[in-house]
Order: structure tokens, then C-alpha cells, then sequence
């Protein structure tokens, strides 16, 4: 008799199991079918950098910037926290596209290579009408806690560090300008900019359908707006050739106003 009731015991829990195992299994495959029945698309994110009208090109054009004239040799600059805005049953929602990414334009030389840009990223993301881009110009204060010893060599976090100002830096601008109109461009303009009080987020609204079929985003940088303020001031060279650091009146103008130079187009 005793043998028949532990057998009793032992059969009830098989069946227990058997049945907890297939309602497990149930679970997992729905929700397998839901992942594979998610429609997504491809995003292509890329990024121009413009004089005003004129495409920015390294070492070669000379800019007009109020008069002063300025040559190029290094535009580059962080993106942070890079998100699609969408809508869905009345409720404004986000959707992540990259944490962190950084656009150099250092080795741009030409008009052609100008008007492609710079390949970003590529990824598929979920189909369906998205109403805007935000991110942050710079480095994020969640990142910009960390230092490069925290990733891979490969990462864009790798570099571009200020140990002296515990700081990323979060952009940089480098030039040759005539300051004193002598036909010759050989006052040396540099300014890199970081610190968290420099980091500005930044939304650029657009009606971006991926609903059917991938899209191209691409950011423009129009570095003559971003240089200068909606009331006409601008960076006087003789004034102020160098920012190397968080709070110097070029840093603090530029952290201001940069943003302003950030535009959207699709293809």
C-alpha cells in the first residue's frame, strides 16, 4: 500500500511538471511568433557639415565668417543619446537609435565628399511613422562621468578625453584665419569645447515614414550659424583665438549657439 501512494505521489508530479513545461513552452513560442512578426526598417543616419550655403571642406575653401576669412582643418563633434520620436495612442513615446556617436569631419577635402557625408549608422529599427530626432550635441553627463579606460579602443568614447577638466571633449573647431588682412592665413584658430555645462539637447522635427520602406536621415551642421547668435554676434579672433576649456567666453558662446546650427533633411 505504501508503495501505491508514493507512486500516486510521484505520477501527480510528473503531470504537474509535464504541464508546467508545456505552458513554459506555449509562452516562449508566442512570444517568439510576436518577435518574428515585427516589421522593421532600415535607418541610414548620416551627417553634412556646411559654411552657410557652401559645403565645409578641409584645408581648401576659404569662409567668410564676418568678415574675418577662415580656412578649416578639423570639425568634429559628439552625439549623444540619439532617439526617434513617434506617437502611439496619444502618448509621445521614444525609441533608441545609438547611445553615443561621433562625427568627424577631419578628412573631408573635397566638394564631393562634403555633399555625401559621414555615414553614422545603419540599422534596422521598428516600422512605423516617426515625427523627430532628439539627442544631445556632446557628451551626456551619464557619459560623460566615465573616461576612456572604461571601453574598447574602437569605442568613440576611446578618446578625446580632459583629464584636467574630468570632461570629454565635446567638440572641436580648428582653423587658420587672417586676422590682420594681410592676405596670409596664419593666425591659428583652436577651440574645443567640453564640460556638462556645454551640452545641449536638441530636437529636429520631420515627418520620417518608415512604415514601408527604409530611410536615409541625414543632420546637417551649418557651422556659420552655429558660430554665430540670432542677434548677428559672432567670435571675434582677435578676441578670442583659443577655448580650451568649460567656461571661457568662446566655449560658453559656442555651447550657446551651435545648436543652432543643426538642421534635418531626408533622402
Amino acid at each position: 500500500m505504501a508503495f501505491r501512494r508514493y507512486q500516486g505521489k510521484y505520477d501527480a508530479f510528473i503531470m504537474k511538471r509535464t504541464l508546467l513545461l508545456s505552458a513554459l513552452a506555449a509562452i516562449l513560442l508566442v512570444a517568439a511568433c510576436n518577435d518574428d512578426e515585427t516589421p522593421t526598417s532600415k535607418l541610414d543616419l548620416r551627417m553634412t557639415a556646411t559654411f552657410g550655403q557652401q559645403p565645409l571642406v578641409m584645408f581648401e575653401e576659404i569662409y567668410d565668417y564676418q568678415g574675418q576669412p577662415l580656412q578649416f582643418q578639423l570639425f568634429q563633434t559628439y552625439l549623444s543619446d540619439v532617439r526617434l520620436v513617434y506617437t502611439e495612442n496619444g502618448t509621445e513615446k521614444e525609441q533608441p537609435v545609438a547611445d553615443i556617436l561621433l562625427a568627424n569631419f577631419g578628412e573631408v577635402f573635397t566638394t564631393a565628399e562634403a555633399e555625401l557625408g559621414l555615414e553614422l549608422l545603419s540599422q534596422d529599427i521598428p516600422a512605423r511613422n516617426y515625427t523627430g530626432l532628439r539627442f544631445g550635441l556632446g557628451v551626456s553627463p551619464e557619459l560623460n562621468a566615465t573616461v576612456p579606460p572604461d571601453y574598447e579602443l574602437t569605442h568613440p568614447l576611446a578618446q578625446n578625453y580632459w583629464e584636467d577638466a574630468d570632461s570629454y571633449i565635446f567638440y572641436k573647431i580648428e582653423g587658420n584665419a587672417d586676422i590682420d588682412k594681410d592676405g596670409e592665413l596664419n593666425e591659428k584658430i583652436t577651440y574645443h569645447v567640453g564640460g556638462d555645462n556645454n551640452y545641449a539637447l536638441v530636437e529636429v522635427t520631420a515627418p520620417i515614414d518608415m512604415e514601408s520602406e527604409g530611410m536615409e536621415l541625414v543632420l546637417n551642421m551649418d557651422l556659420e550659424a552655429g558660430m554665430t547668435t540670432a542677434d548677428g554676434d559672432f567670435i571675434n579672433f582677435e578676441e578670442f583665438r583659443m577655448a580650451h576649456s568649460t567656461e571661457s567666453p568662446a566655449a560658453v558662446f559656442l555651447g550657446d549657439n551651435l545648436p543652432r546650427g543643426i538642421s534635418l533633411s531626408l533622402r
